[in-house]
């Protein structure tokens, strides 16, 4: 019976209650738009987390070469034997492989690249390390003019040797993808350990895959692009100046200690949250504040209504209650209202923007619906209390 006449009342006001869910919608379309730009900063960012958190480097090899023998560097396991110290080292390669003889770009990963960071994907899945690769080798690929479906069976060439992959599956258009990019301002951050790849713009497609399943394979290889070397807290100053003097040697495009790139990272992901946040903050708490005061002028236009519901019978918790309910459904069609034009631009690809909705902009929605009911659960009670049924009716007529 409450909840009907919380509905009742939302019907009797409204055009109050319009009001009340424009400021929500703006005040949840806020919120929404603040965690998502947070996020956004950090999607970047977590992947290479824990190797920012460590001590070492960054690096970028051209088509790496042995610095002793200036052969070909084809493996991590070459490059540990040139380095010294306790060290972990995660690469990317180039494979010289093709498809049909035609020009295209083949890159592996290791297992920790494949498993810290996946590519938005237009069908099929990322690799499954699992799963036995003996055989058919798995690949994924960006747009290309073959027309490829997940599941396509294809031979690949390594200079006269034939492989049997499997396309399991396609890239995004100008999705990202683990890769080396230069910076624009000259700083390196988390944004250099990843690249966009647009066939249209790069005019060869791309087959990325696992090195796992390449390294009992009569593949011709070498170690490019992205190479993070981690080392143990206590290796000395001069094993790290010794081994970047060796990297050096290597056609290395880019040497960069984590520590500096953890720094300028944490510079960009708040650089624009400093700047935007104060003022988005500011216009949250005027709208709330707003919208919360358009809700207590509309308890307080049904006061003669409570007033009767008290003679009626009801007591003043459940007249209350009865706003609670008016607020409840008012809160829940504005925050409905918010996500609706964030789901149609998802699912219609309209516009690309960082405005997302997933589990930390639906815990914040949450929080400020809370806050908005307690504020209008507050705000009755203090009007109401300081009046009894008589001096209700009397002073509206």
């Amino acid at each position: 019976m409450l909840f009907k006449l919380g509905l009742k009342n939302l019907r009797h006001n409204i055009f109050i209650n319009i009001l009340i869910v424009i400021q929500m919608t703006v005040v949840f379309l806020i919120t929404i738009s603040m965690i998502s730009t947070i996020i956004s900063r950090f999607q970047f960012y977590s992947p290479i987390e824990k190797y920012l958190n460590s001590k070492g480097f960054f690096y970028c090899f051209d088509n790496a070469i042995n610095p002793d023998t200036q052969q070909t560097l084809r493996s991590t396991d070459e490059l540990y034997e040139l380095i010294e110290g306790e060290r972990n080292i995660v690469a990317s390669y180039n494979d010289w492989l093709t498809y049909k003889g035609d020009n295209s770009k083949f890159i592996s990963y290791d297992d920790e690249f494949i498993n810290m960071f996946t590519p938005e994907l237009e069908a099929g899945q990322w690799f499954d390390l699992s799963k036995d690769q003996s055989d058919t080798v798995q690949v994924v690929v960006s747009e290309n003019p073959y027309g490829f479906k997940v599941g396509d069976r294809i031979t690949l060439d390594s200079f006269g040797n034939d492989m049997d992959a499997e396309i399991i599956g396609i890239l995004k258009k100008n999705t990202k993808v683990i890769g080396f990019s230069k910076p624009t301002n000259g700083k390196y951050d988390c944004r250099n350990a990843f690249m966009n790849y647009n066939y249209e713009i790069e005019e060869v497609p791309l087959f990325i895959l696992s090195q796992r399943g390449l390294v009992d394979k009569n593949v011709t290889m070498q170690l490019s692009g992205l190479v993070f070397v981690t080392y143990s807290k206590d290796i000395s100053d001069e094993i790290l100046e010794s081994n970047n003097n060796t990297m050096k040697k290597m056609m290395t495009l880019n040497i960069t200690p984590l520590n500096e790139m953890k720094a300028n990272s944490m510079n960009y992901i708040f650089s624009q949250i400093y700047t935007l946040f104060p003022i988005l903050i500011c216009i949250l708490i005027l709208t709330l504040i707003s919208a919360v005061s358009i809700s207590a002028l509309s308890a307080k236009n049904q006061l003669k209504n409570y007033a009767v519901y008290y003679i009626c019978g009801l007591k003043w918790k459940q007249c209350v209650m009865i706003n609670f309910y008016s607020s409840l459904v008012s809160v829940i069609f504005s925050f409905i209202m918010s996500i609706i034009p964030i789901f149609v631009m998802k699912l219609t690809g309209a516009g690309e923007t960082v405005i997302d909705f997933g589990i930390w902009q639906f815990i914040s929605c949450v929080l400020i619906m809370l806050l908005y009911i307690i504020l209008s659960l507050i705000l009755p009670i203090s009007i109401i209390g300081k009046n009894t049924p008589n001096q209700i009716l009397k002073s509206n007529g």
